[in-house]
């Protein structure tokens, strides 16, 4: 049986996400907002439907990725489409995975581009059976909620913002500094402080420390 998640791994050097979509009706995300935010960058891995048993006692479903504008979304429409991938083979060995990059330009032809500050609309309107994965209206998408926005946005926004949120100062007592070994030139550091006086106590300290260390050198 297939998982209902979506996977984040984010690369904390680099600040960017790749996530894994699992794009089958049970996912939990079809039943909530389905709505998310990406920054250019980022991936995206759409995985099929996929089992491990062809005798499963579940129901094996079929569908097809679209990626629509705004109107065709909320009508579950694909007429004017094509699909990205289509999830038929839910049985092999090699999972069926679309993998979506999100960047303004890509050097492949036919594969779509995103722009800041704009909504990006995916659904699938299969039926869910073999015989119906190339239904073109309704279907999954309107029997299941079985559609998904992603709101893209600016990479620098979010190195911002997650740097901002890492080197927030906190408050702490006072700084104490203990030398434990002025020939050893060690400094012990008990806590320490966000005031900006203190700090600069600190660092007064600390230059007066090393000029004292060079002068015996």
């Amino acid at each position: 049986m297939f998982s209902t998640y979506i996977i984040c791994f984010a690369n904390r050097r680099h600040h960017r996400q790749h996530l894994e979509i699992y794009w089958n009706s049970s996912n939990v995300i079809f039943h909530s907002s389905g709505f998310f935010t990406v920054y250019l960058g980022d991936s995206i891995d759409f995985i099929c439907p996929y089992y491990e048993n062809e005798y499963a006692s579940v129901d094996i479903e079929y569908n097809t990725l679209y990626l629509v504008n705004e109107n065709d979304y909320y009508n579950c429409n694909t007429i004017n489409y094509s699909s990205l991938i289509k999830c038929n083979k839910p049985f092999d060995m090699q999972r069926l995975i679309y993998t979506l990059s999100i960047s303004k330009y890509l050097p492949y032809p036919n594969l779509p581009e995103f722009t800041e500050g704009h909504f990006y609309y995916f659904i699938s309107t299969s039926s869910g059976q073999l015989s119906g994965i190339d239904q073109r209206d309704d279907g999954l998408c309107h029997r299941k909620n079985m559609k998904l926005i992603i709101n893209v946005q600016k990479y620098y926004r979010h190195y911002h913002q997650e740097h901002r949120r890492l080197t927030k100062p906190t408050v702490a007592k006072r700084t104490n500094i203990t030398f434990i070994d002025s020939d050893q030139q060690y400094l012990f550091l008990s806590s320490l402080s966000s005031s900006t006086s203190q700090n600069f106590y600190l660092t007064f300290l600390l230059f007066a420390f090393c000029l004292r260390a060079k002068s015996k050198t």
